[in-house]
């Protein structure tokens, strides 16, 4: 993505006074106008005369335009994550500054959902946005970053790539573990067909296995380095007698064992924990 080129901000007083919506730039005006304040300095004045108690928001949400078409949203001028359309970036914005200034913000409350293949970030029950399987080549990866960005742009500590993945499908850790070897395989099989039915996706978090169940979840952890990763059984193999898991070659990456090649492993398997989805 190149460099945003303009920036577009929602005024925060239509929010504060009660205005029936928020009021916009027209797309006339799309232009690089540079670093642009939340509130201008009359709309201050305005806030402060109609509310003596009006502060400045602790968080100011704003949107950077690279296109017509693509927004990516900011949190006190730190990107976080970007929006395609501009009504709903528009939607983004005034969600998450009521949300982020509210006296009962928690940023602990960002999280990551999965929903019938929609990588979905949301703030309590409030969808932010949504990521489609089909647009991204690793949505959880994806989903992973946006979500830490927003939790550390409010100063709260980033999920662990485990914890985001463990969120998102809704998983929580079984007594079934399997102790051994595991590869990886990439390039070559890249496209192929898997024994599930899958076209290989080097760059998805999956592995094969000789047995478990198509759609199986693993907690896999390098017993070199102590890196986990979260897997999807897609696949069959690996076809060698000492070795139990044949991951993709994101999965090796996360666990630091591409150079390597093959490591010795532990994995956990995951079962649903039946959290409820939005409603």
């Amino acid at each position: 993505m190149s460099t945003p080129s303009a920036l577009w901000a929602i005024p925060l007083i239509s929010l504060i006074s009660g205005a029936s919506s928020p009021q916009f730039i027209s797309e006339a005006f799309i232009q690089t106008i540079g670093n642009v304040p939340l509130i201008s300095a009359q709309e201050k004045e305005i806030a402060n005369n109609n509310n003596p108690s009006f502060k400045q928001p602790k968080y100011a949400i704003k949107l950077l335009a690279k296109s017509l078409n693509e927004w990516m949203i900011t949190v006190n001028n730190q990107p976080v994550f970007w929006v395609k359309n501009l009504p709903n970036a528009a939607l983004v914005v005034a969600q998450l500054t009521i949300a982020m200034n509210a006296t009962d913000f928690d940023p602990h409350y960002f999280e990551p959902l999965v929903i019938n293949e929609e990588y979905i970030g949301k703030y309590r029950n409030t969808i932010l946005f949504k990521i489609p399987k089909s647009k991204v080549v690793n949505p959880s990866l994806n989903l992973t970053q946006w979500i830490n960005n927003l939790r550390v742009s409010a100063g709260a500590e980033p999920l662990t790539l485990v914890e985001a993945q463990k969120q998102m499908y809704q998983l929580a850790i079984t007594n079934e573990q399997i102790s051994g070897v595991a590869s990886w395989y990439g390039p070559y099989f890249q496209g192929r067909q898997t024994a599930s039915g899958e076209q290989f996706e080097q760059q998805d978090f999956t592995a094969a296995h000789p047995s478990l169940p198509f759609d199986t979840y693993l907690k896999v952890t390098n017993q070199r380095n102590g890196k986990s990763v979260v897997v999807r059984i897609n696949d069959r193999g690996p076809y060698f007698a000492d070795r139990n898991l044949d991951l993709s070659h994101a999965a090796a990456i996360a666990l630091n064992s591409d150079e390597v090649g093959v490591v010795p492993i532990t994995a956990i398997v995951l079962a649903s924990n039946n959290l409820s989805a939005l409603p």
